[in-house]
């Protein structure tokens, strides 16, 4: 520190971070590092020199050479500017794949850069071929579900691992949205198309397609409940429908309500489902035996409705829509997640305890994944914020400490699917 202090008393003359003053000096900080999960956390050594400016965090796939000033280019991008000297940290979330990533730190002072060595680190993470970009899961298992649309594969995941265990081909899915159910210790995949409007059923984990159902319009949603599963469509005179888990045979229909909407689904005696659509929303009562029993209009709404799949469905609370909805049994709105209109969330879950909701969002193009504490709703608080690569994501799984991201890009010729793990 002495020798970082006679540095910042020699130095006399202003300049900006655009034209610094070039210097010769060997690299002076030291720049490390920690691992967690898919988050680096890079430490350093506070500045203490007159004439302190800003951190300056440079980020590569190869080796950053040293040089009296910071190199910009196409290999090499700023990763953070920071002009707190006490702040002396950075969590970074992965943002490029490639086998390794390399960091230099710069510290401007008056007109001079002082750097570290570069830092470059092996990245652990978990690729498999394909353009996997539908997902689900269910609490229990170590496996997802994917679907490649682009090869018209179905496969199971292991997204501990990051390995496939089983894949066939399915000719018949193109856009779906997929749910797994566990019923009297059988789990089922689920799969349908809005249009063709077609619902199939798959075993677990062989995946083989055991029993489908067409119908004549448009299928908005369907919701895999216990021995149930809830579909809403815009068939004539039959648009709200109770079906058979195990066969997909119609147990019971009403003539209620059309356009896109998605189903929540609330344990109980009898059950609560309701069908929520952006003007209207519907609450049934439906009987053990399956029959609907009552149904009422009720104030809860969802702005953009989205694929059913990217809802997320608790004991009390639902949640879905580019805002982040959240509804409660009673067909009540009971808080917002995203309040921006420039912003759109893609895809909702709940942690285990159900007080938290964790979601992808999309700000102008920008990827997060953040954290927010809904038990003391309408009081919507966000808790944790983290940047994501620019991916199209199948799946977010939470689990008790860890949030494993599903999610697929073309790499060249080559599409990936990555799997990226978050602490909670």
């Amino acid at each position: 520190m002495e020798l970082l202090a006679t540095i910042g008393l020699a130095l006399s003359s202003a300049c900006t971070l655009d034209e610094p003053a070039d210097t010769n000096q060997d690299p002076a900080l030291t720049l490390d590092y920690t691992q967690h999960l898919s988050l680096t956390n890079l430490t350093w050594d506070p500045v203490r020199v007159t004439g302190f400016k800003e951190y300056i965090i440079l980020q590569s796939s190869n080796p950053i050479p040293n040089s009296p000033t910071p190199v910009i280019n196409q290999d090499v991008t700023v990763l953070k500017r920071i002009k707190d000297v006490d702040i002396t940290s950075l969590s970074v979330p992965t943002m490029l794949f490639s086998p390794d990533i390399c960091y230099k730190l710069y510290c401007a002072v008056d007109d001079r850069f002082l750097y570290s060595s570069t830092l470059c680190i092996q990245q652990d993470i978990d690729v498999v071929n394909g353009f996997y970009d539908r997902g689900c899961h269910v609490a229990g298992q170590i496996e997802a579900v994917v679907f490649d649309r682009i090869n018209n594969v179905l496969s199971t995941l292991n997204y501990k691992t990051g390995t496939i265990t089983n894949s066939v081909t399915d000719i018949v899915l193109n856009f779906p949205s997929l749910e797994m159910s566990t019923w009297a210790g059988v789990t089922n995949v689920y799969g349908f198309d809005q249009s063709p409007a077609w619902l199939r059923r798959y075993n677990f984990p062989a995946l083989t397609s055991s029993h489908s159902k067409n119908f004549n319009q448009i299928l908005w949603a369907a919701n895999v409940h216990n021995e149930f599963v809830f579909v809403a469509t815009d068939d004539f005179n039959n648009n709200f429908q109770v079906l058979s888990r195990s066969n997909l045979s119609l147990i019971h229909g009403a003539q209620t309500m059309t356009g896109n909407q998605n189903i929540a689904v609330f344990p109980g005696d009898p059950l609560t489902v309701m069908t929520i659509g952006s003007t209207e929303t519907k609450k049934y009562s439906i009987e053990a035996n399956g029959m609907i029993s009552a149904t009422v209009d009720v104030p809860a709404r969802i702005l953009q409705p989205d694929l059913q799949s990217t809802c997320a469905e608790g004991t009390d609370l639902f949640i879905c829509g580019r805002e982040g909805t959240i509804i409660n049994r009673n067909g009540v709105n009971v808080g917002t997640l995203n309040t921006d209109i420039n912003a759109s969330i893609l895809l909702n879950r709940l942690s285990i305890d159900e007080k938290k909701a964790i979601y992808i969002i999309n700000d102008n193009g920008v990827m997060r994944l953040e954290i927010a504490d809904i038990s003391q709703l309408p009081l919507v608080t966000l808790l944790t914020t983290y940047d994501l690569p620019a991916l199209s994501y199948a799946d977010v799984i939470p689990e008790e400490q860890i949030i494993y991201l599903i999610g697929t890009s073309f790499n060249s010729s080559q599409a990936q699917t990555t799997i990226l793990r978050y602490p909670l």
